[in-house]
């Protein structure tokens, strides 16, 4: 990531929300359309597709916002959150398994000594 993506994204995360394309471009990005694209290719923004209503009454047409990503997010995160995002799905079961395992085995060796 370059460093005037590494602040757009900044920028994005701490603004929050959906950020319209005027905003996002035009303002936070300060026209780099090149570097707002590379960020939504990476999946550090996302394109959020708003159905918004037109001047004739029933017509409709789609406007595209952006959000930061649990990705996008992730990056200004503490330590251990980070480390947290990256240990995903089976892992994480695991970890909190093997926890729990030792959590017990450890209260029962207790409970047995206390009593013997």
């Amino acid at each position: 990531m370059t460093k005037s993506e590494y602040e757009i994204l900044k920028l994005v995360v701490d603004r929050g929300g959906l950020l319209s394309p005027a905003d996002l471009i035009n303002g936070i990005a300060k026209r780099d359309r090149r570097s707002v694209e590379n960020l939504v290719v990476k999946g550090y923004i996302e394109e959020v597709s708003q159905d918004v209503g037109g001047v004739r009454l029933g017509s409709t047409h789609s406007v595209n916002f952006y959000r930061a990503t649990e990705k996008g997010l992730i990056e200004f995160a503490p330590w251990y959150k980070r480390i947290w995002f990256w240990v995903r799905g089976d892992v994480r079961t695991v970890i909190i398994a093997i926890i729990t395992a030792l959590t017990t085995t450890l209260i029962t060796v207790f409970i047995e000594r206390l009593f013997n």
